[in-house]
Order: structure tokens, then sequence, then C-alpha cells
């Protein structure tokens, strides 16, 4: 068995959730993959699942012909009702989950993702991420979201280290997250410039340095950040006049590359 969402074969059963409801409980199995974290369903009885979903569309069929009899026409919403759960059946032999859809139903931004627009990659992603006009699902965000960010997206560069430093959607990982905070510092992004100038000073991912944290507090600070501003002051005590001299000299040099918005 594969993840639907990272294709990996490393995959567990869940444990049952209260929120799961009764129907998926009694005919579905949970499985999480231990790669992506993605929780997914798979039918577990198949058979009887399409039994009962085709025995209820022919009892929807039997009594749309007796209507039909007795009012003298098909009964109203009859072809509607059927077309649904013959739909639930297909649905139920197919697996539950496994192509949610798009956000919204916004098909033209889920087809400008898959021809590899970056911004429309990075939408999407917070979309999933965010719950919004779909149903949350972590997995998809971190795909699309890291999707995005390799192709030098400015935001979901810094979007997929917000997910590595807190472990939302991602392994926790400091050093991950610093990764890509630097990718986003270096294209100016503000807040990532003070994000990466606090793991340096903290230490957080990678060896404490508090000059390194000092310069990019600086450039952050250039750009109006206000925590920024207040954390190069705080720390400036802290930093030797020879080590505050090199920082200002690195600050004024550093330039960003080309952001791609």
């Amino acid at each position: 068995m594969k993840c639907p969402a990272c294709k990996s074969e490393s995959v567990r059963r869940s444990r049952r959730r209260p929120a799961d409801g009764a129907f998926r409980a009694t005919f579905f199995k949970a499985y999480r993959c231990r790669e992506c974290q993605n929780r997914f369903w798979k039918i577990a009885n198949a058979p009887l699942v399409g039994a009962i979903a085709a025995a209820s569309v022919l009892a929807t069929f039997v009594l749309g012909i007796a209507a039909g009899v007795l009012l003298g026409g098909p009964a109203p919403g009859i072809q509607a009702t059927t077309a649904e759960l013959s739909s639930s059946a297909a649905s139920a032999g197919g697996g539950a989950g496994d192509s949610p859809a798009p956000p919204g139903g916004d098909s033209a931004l889920f087809s400008a993702a898959e021809e590899g627009d970056a911004k429309a990659q990075y939408q999407l992603g917070v979309a999933y991420l965010r719950g919004e006009g779909t149903t949350s699902d972590l997995a998809l965000a971190y795909k699309w979201i890291e999707k995005s960010a390799l192709q030098g997206y400015v935001e979901a560069q810094f979007a997929l280290g917000q997910m590595h430093q807190v472990g939302r959607g991602a392994l926790q990982s400091f050093p991950l997250a610093f990764k890509w905070y630097e990718k986003a510092a270096q294209q100016d992004h503000a807040e990532a410039q003070y994000r990466i100038g606090l793991m340096h000073r903290t230490g957080q991912g990678i060896p404490t340095d508090k000059s390194k944290a000092y310069v990019w507090f600086l450039i952050a600070a250039a750009q109006g950040h206000e925590r920024a501003r207040d954390s190069r002051d705080n720390l400036r005590p802290a930093l030797t006049p020879e080590q505050l001299q090199e920082a200002q000299q690195l600050a004024q040099a550093w330039r960003p590359v080309v952001a791609k918005q």
C-alpha cells in the first residue's frame, strides 16, 4: 500500500477517532504515512459497500417507477438522486480521501498549480493548510508549498520554514526551518531575516552566533521590521565595538537576490 500524498510505502494503521463517524468506522480502515504524516482511508469491505450502494440505487429506481405509475410521471428528483448514489458507490470502491476536490471548486487554480505555476502552487498549499474552501489537509499543503518553494517562490520558502519550525504539516526540524528561512531571507523577506536572526541568537538548529544575529537584525530593521529593531538594540550591549563595526559593514555590503513573486 502506498500513501496517496507522497507515494511512500511506509504506511501504518491509524487509531480510530470519534470524529471519524460511524460510517467510516464501519466500512473503512484508517492509515497514516510515516514519511509525510498524511492520514487516509481505504475501504475495508468493498463487496459489502458496493452491495449496499447498489441496493440503494435499485430501491430508489423501484420507488421512482412506482411514483411514476401512481402520479403519471417520474418522481421529482429521482434522476439526480440515482446519480448521486451511483457516484457514492464509485467513490466507495476507489477509497476515501485519495482525490480531494480543489479548494472552493477553483479548478483554474488547481490546473495552474499542476502546470507548474509557483504562485498557484503556494496559494493551493495555503488553502489546504488553512482549510479554506476545502477540508484541511496538511500533507497536501506541504506537497504544494514545497513544490512552490523549490521553484524559488519566496512566500512558499518562508511558509515551509514555519511548518518545519512548529512541526505543523511537517516533522519539526530546526535545521530545515533555518534552511528555508535563509532562502527567503536572501530574497529580502524581512520576517525571514528576523527569524534567522533569532535562530542565530538562541542557537536553535544552528550554533549560537550573536554577531550573525546582529547582522540579520540590522538588515530586517532597515526594512522597518520593528521586532528586528528591538532585538538589534537589545543585543548591542552583548557585542564588542569590533564586532559591532564588522556587523555594520556586513549589513551594508549585503545585497538580496532577485525575489520570485
